[in-house]
């Protein structure tokens, strides 16, 4: 139990225990009364700060973006240049393939422009585009790193879809090396 908190120290750690329910499970038997169960609350206590199972997985994919953002060493990331920075997320949807499924899934809900998600999923499209072309040398690299994305998100759809006979790192270098040559 997590005994007396504000809500916002009470919303955090919701988003805390639902991502470590998918890390281990997945989020495919998650509910808001299973979660809530969890959480050691009522189901209408957890939709006051969720009110429904869209809101609650854009905050997580929200959440696990912080998470990952935080895990990573900006500068030597920058120093390292964008291969490396790439390859290290590669890495982390090998590692947390819960966590990448829900992203995809969440993300591909969020294409609907009335889903709760759709905006998040458009601005931070375009942050990463800005923030790789930052990083590339060579004409137009703002394109460079759409279609670099768009790569990276296709090997990832293979991957989740066989992540046993989908080798996501040897593909991914293989298309690294193409496009970041």
């Amino acid at each position: 139990m997590a005994g007396r908190m504000t809500p916002e120290a009470r919303r955090e750690w919701i988003l805390d225990v639902a991502l470590a329910v998918i890390d281990a499970e997945g989020h495919r038997g998650l509910t808001m009364a299973e979660l809530a169960r969890r959480c050691e609350m009522s189901t209408p206590g957890l939709m006051h700060y969720f009110p429904d199972l869209d809101t609650l997985l854009v905050a997580l994919v929200r959440r696990r973006d912080e998470r990952d953002d935080a895990a990573i060493d900006w500068e030597r990331a920058v120093a390292e240049g964008p291969r490396a920075l790439l390859d290290r997320t590669v890495e982390n949807i090998v590692a947390l393939p819960h966590a990448a499924r829900l992203f995809a899934m969440v993300e591909a809900d969020a294409l609907d422009p009335s889903h709760p998600g759709h905006a998040y999923f458009r601005e931070r499209a375009a942050m990463l585009e800005v923030g790789l072309a930052a990083l590339l040398d060579g004409p137009d690299p703002r394109r460079r790193a759409r279609r670099i994305f768009a790569a990276m998100d296709g090997l990832q759809l293979h991957y989740l879809r066989d992540p046993e006979g989908f080798d996501m790192r040897a593909e991914w270098a293989a298309t690294a090396d193409a496009l970041l040559a």
